[in-house]
């Protein structure tokens, strides 16, 4: 389980984190998602006790991270956004240092991530720096799992993952959260987010949401088209958008363009093209949402 009460970090005049509150339940996967700067890196930097600088209170299973950090840590898997295991050792000695240094044995990670040690026990002899990064980020995964913790803290995982790799690691976690095990993993694709049990969206460290994924789509506020476009007829399509009435925003959105308007524009002809309806995705919402936000300020 994990507690976020009121938590704020500064570093000199800059917020990284405003006023934070969440709390995941035992075996649930939260996607902990936001731009760069949002303040996702110095979220899990408080839980896995590394910064005791922050206001407010995190519990990890109901201990105080700050006031009970060595305690806390043994409930604790961190894999931080940076590689940091040890690259000139080998993947068995990484995993043997990591087990030894929580009293535990190393085989046990067989059982405790199944998934992913069958993926890198063929490499077990060969120098976790000469490993790719999908086996770097498993081989990570693995020894933050080798003690058996009730929260795992990933801190993106999958980026500059190869696919099969990103596959791998998500059907680890869905096996973990089966287990009981509490799983926040921070992520930049939308995809990921959406096996996730709730979604945290953070934004200059404030909580703009914290929802299911499917709440999350279905909480879109104004009606929503589709139009083809490429960057070349853009200009033409934006002056044709700028003749109507009603339209709140539009963006690139692949080969088209999403239209939000504030009422019924079904039809509506842009360029010769009607606007279709098309059903939001988390990604229309995250826009609107951070929109709204900079509106409010």
């Amino acid at each position: 389980m994990i507690l976020a009460e009121h938590i704020d970090k500064s570093f000199g005049r800059h917020r990284a984190l405003q006023d934070l509150s969440f709390e995941v339940g035992d075996g649930q996967i939260v996607a902990l998602m936001g731009a760069n700067g949002a303040g996702k890196s110095t979220l899990f930097d408080i839980l896995a006790t590394v910064d005791p600088a922050f206001g407010g209170r995190a519990l990890i299973d109901g201990i105080d991270v700050r006031t009970h950090p060595i305690e806390a840590r043994g409930h604790i898997g961190y894999v931080p956004g940076r590689f940091s295991l040890y690259g000139d050792l080998s993947v068995a000695e990484n995993l043997d240092f990591f087990a030894k240094a929580y009293g535990c044995a190393p085989e046990g990670i067989e059982s405790l991530s199944p998934h992913l040690w069958r993926s890198i026990r063929p490499f077990a002899d060969q120098r976790a720096a000469n490993l790719s990064g999908g086996m770097k980020q498993k081989l990570s995964i693995c020894c933050a799992m080798v003690h058996n913790p009730s929260v795992l803290l990933l801190d993106e995982p999958t980026v500059g993952v190869d696919p099969l790799s990103r596959h791998d690691m998500w059907d680890e976690l869905a096996a973990l959260r089966a287990k009981g095990v509490t799983v926040l993993v921070s992520t930049h694709y939308l995809d990921e987010a959406a096996f996730a049990d709730r979604i945290l969206f953070l934004h200059h460290g404030r909580k703009l949401l914290f929802d299911r994924p499917d709440a999350i789509a279905a909480s879109y506020r104004h009606h929503l088209y589709s139009i083809p476009c490429t960057a070349a007829e853009l200009p033409q399509i934006e002056a044709a958008l700028a003749q109507q009435e009603g339209i709140l925003d539009y963006y690139l959105w692949g080969g088209h363009l999403h239209v939000a308007t504030d009422g019924d524009r079904a039809g509506t002809p842009i360029c010769g093209r009607p606007l279709q309806p098309v059903r939001p995705a988390i990604e229309d919402v995250f826009i609107d949402t951070l929109n709204a936000s900079a509106k409010a300020v």
